[in-house]
């Protein structure tokens, strides 16, 4: 079968992996921004006695439910891009390791189920929630390599001093994705009502992670200038400022104005967007020292 065999469906498998992931995580933030976090009180059954909702469980329940629902999805994405991986491999067009990436991805959303399953079972405690995003985050981080194997994408070579820029502006971009977790388990939107919180300070966390993300900017300025003399690094510094500026201004203005669900909803949609750019740029650079014998001069 073609959806299955052919090197372009494979490609496709793997930006709909990638897509799938994030689009679940805008809609476990609408879970969360509806207060519908405990639609469904109970796991696996939506409430004791049934899978699905009945109709004293309202909106909440249905929206929750949805959400459950589309983990399935996602596992039937998974699965056919496992399988599209594993038959390319057999055929001696696909490296080993985007089979063992693609078959990752369906452990991890089934390790999504099981958290999602226990933040319910613990009344959404915040820092099983958290957990939840972390995850999500580190799918999409294997979605973008999965993405890069498919279609072939180049590696970048560049100086040792640019080589170690990235790799400290990735494990910063990860720390600020922790804290923007901390800050999220600290504010008003719970998921439910009476969730309780982690009991840090909401200003404090989010002034910490305001500051780490200055700093991250900071560092992607810096990165840009060690780039520009490349095209096509340059890009890839400047798409990830671009979106880190986006976000910047986003935290802002829902920081300004009391956290308005709308603008909540489009961080988190910033969220999984810098996440890709981050791994983007992050996967496809290489120190000069690992350059093939046939690649081009060094960078500047």
């Amino acid at each position: 079968m073609d959806v299955l065999t052919s090197a372009s469906a494979l490609r496709r498998w793997s930006v709909a992996n990638l897509i799938a992931n994030m689009v679940i995580i805008w809609t476990g933030a609408l879970v969360r921004l509806t207060k519908s976090g405990l639609g469904c009180p109970t796991w696996p059954q939506c409430e004791p006695g049934s899978y699905v909702p009945t109709g004293e469980l309202g909106l909440h329940g249905a929206i929750e439910f949805g959400n459950r629902m589309l983990t399935f999805v996602l596992a039937a994405i998974a699965l056919a891009t496992f399988l599209a991986a594993w038959r390319r491999r057999r055929a001696g067009q696909a490296p080993r390791r985007l089979v063992w990436l693609t078959f990752s991805v369906g452990l991890g959303i089934i390790a999504q189920a099981v958290i999602g399953g226990v933040s319910v079972r613990m009344q959404l405690d915040p820092w099983v929630v958290g957990l939840h995003m972390v995850a999500s985050v580190a799918l999409i981080l294997v979605c973008v390599e999965i993405v890069h194997l498919t279609f072939g994408v180049a590696r970048v070579y560049v100086p040792q001093r640019l080589a170690l820029l990235t790799q400290t502006v990735f494990l910063l971009g990860l720390a600020v994705i922790a804290l923007g977790v901390v800050v999220t388990g600290a504010g008003p939107h719970s998921g439910d009502g009476g969730a309780q919180r982690n009991g840090l300070s909401p200003e404090w966390t989010a002034k910490t992670h305001a500051w780490s993300v200055w700093l991250l900017i900071g560092l992607t300025v810096l990165g840009s200038v060690l780039a520009w003399a490349d095209p096509r690094l340059r890009r890839l510094w400047l798409g990830l400022l671009a979106v880190e500026l986006l976000q910047g201004l986003i935290g802002y203005i829902q920081y300004f104005t009391h956290l308005p669900v709308a603008t909540v909803m489009l961080h988190m949609v910033g969220t999984t967007l810098f996440v890709a750019a981050l791994g983007h740029l992050t996967f496809l650079t290489r120190h000069e020292a690992l350059r093939p014998a046939e690649a081009t001069a060094r960078l500047g």
